[in-house]
């Protein structure tokens, strides 16, 4: 038993002493109290002989210890081996005395001196209460968590059936703010992607796309509408295939055609991108339901949103890149999706080059964006873009003045398209 209390061990020690006589003291581990005391710098070498600890004096753990009440004083050596091998340390031990009479004998004197030390003013039970009382206002009785869990544990839902609850609820709604919320919701979760693939099949894409066709929802909820899409097909092949075979792409270019709102355009082209990228099958639709003309159309328009403009030249890009870049195991997939080619067709370097020089040219985001998508045709446009040195050296120059001391990505791809343009290609040989 380990002794934590000073005024129950030492009565209970008298006790013992009275009844058993020759047995006085009670091997205990020490440890240190946090009460204040008069601290003794003294260092307690631990020896197989009883020695003793003088008040104050700090001594290492696993000694044994014991309070000789003959002198009233606390005396610690080493555990013998035999000690050692024990777990428990409740075992009396026998004080060894010459004098056994002596030793039985304990005098009315001898019990004064050791009760001396003692210091029987703290109440251990007043204390616990004080502390009992001080983790009931801390803590909450574990009756109360415990039904606060089990109403927490009612409410728990699967993904399944959320996805199931919102589905249902907005199909049966017609409240543009429930819509609104729903879709925000459906946003979130199906980002994940075993999410996305329960709701195309829970037939969650059809009643999106009912959403953006219907002309019963606003703008805000047509808005939300795409960037749900775009969370479902964004690297989900799954999805994607689903998507396909539903007809999205089709739908998606006509709506793209008719839509009027330039910030509804903006989001059907991201909705439009998710769906395409890494899916030459969805690409190949693109071709064959005219995206091309699609996609030119919405650069030669006039007053056209400059923002729709820079994210249809970086969506041809992209998809030109990841051909390019294509391994060969799969390259035979993209022998038929010939996006370079088509764009070539309606003049495309002069598109570009028309966007650049007619951008702002302290808006270096977009004019970064455009560098990029210029690289991946410098070979096809060499001709056309060698008329824009000029204006490639005075945008580094806007640039430098701009971020003085600064080495960017932007005059990495300023350099570099420079540099490519100023090379003999292949085909000027």
């Amino acid at each position: 038993m380990l002794v934590h209390s000073f005024p129950t061990t030492y009565i209970f020690i008298v006790i013992l002493s009275l009844t058993c006589g020759s047995l006085s003291s009670v091997p205990i581990r020490t440890e240190q109290s946090n009460e204040n005391f008069v601290q003794n710098q003294d260092e307690f070498i631990p020896t197989n002989e009883w020695q003793i600890v003088k008040e104050g004096q700090a001594i290492p753990s696993g000694l044994h210890v014991r309070l000789n009440l003959q002198t009233g004083l606390r005396e610690a050596k080493l555990l013998d081996k035999d000690e050692k091998q024990k777990e428990s340390t409740n075992d009396l031990v026998p004080v060894s005395n010459d004098d056994t009479q002596q030793q039985e004998r304990i005098s009315r004197e001898n019990l004064e001196r050791a009760f001396a030390n003692l210091d029987l003013s703290k109440d251990d039970v007043t204390t616990d209460e004080k502390h009992e009382e001080e983790v009931k206002t801390k803590y909450r009785p574990y009756d109360e968590l415990k039904k606060d869990f089990e109403q927490m544990n009612m409410k728990v839902q699967t993904d399944h059936e959320l996805l199931t609850d919102l589905l249902k609820q907005l199909n049966a709604t017609d409240n543009n703010e429930n819509r609104k919320t729903i879709l925000t919701d459906l946003e979130f979760y199906l980002h994940q992607y075993d999410n996305a693939i329960l709701f195309s099949d829970m037939h969650g894409l059809e009643l999106l796309l009912q959403l953006l066709n219907s002309t019963n929802v606003n703008n805000d909820v047509r808005h939300l509408t795409c960037l749900t899409l775009g969370a479902a097909f964004q690297g989900n092949p799954k999805v994607q295939l689903k998507a396909l075979n539903i007809g999205f792409v089709p739908h998606l270019l006509r709506l793209l055609n008719t839509e009027v709102d330039d910030n509804i355009r903006f989001r059907l082209m991201f909705t439009l991108s998710t769906l395409l990228r890494n899916f030459p099958q969805a690409q190949k639709s693109f071709l064959e339901h005219g995206g091309i003309e699609t996609i030119v159309t919405l650069i030669d328009q006039t007053g056209s949103n400059n923002k729709i403009q820079l994210r249809a030249i970086e969506l041809m890009n992209d998809l030109i890149v990841e051909k390019d870049q294509e391994t060969n195991e799969k390259r035979n997939v993209y022998d038929s999706i010939d996006i370079r080619d088509r764009l070539m067709k309606y003049d495309w370097c002069t598109k570009v080059s028309h966007r650049l020089t007619s951008n702002d040219m302290h808006n270096f985001d977009q004019i970064e964006r455009l560098l990029t998508a210029m690289i991946s045709f410098t070979d096809v446009c060499r001709t056309n873009f060698l008329s824009l040195l000029p204006t490639l050296e005075k945008l580094n120059d806007v640039y430098i003045k701009a971020n003085p001391n600064e080495v960017s990505t932007f005059t990495d791809l300023l350099t570099n398209l420079r540099t490519q343009l100023k090379q003999t290609s292949s085909n000027d040989l």
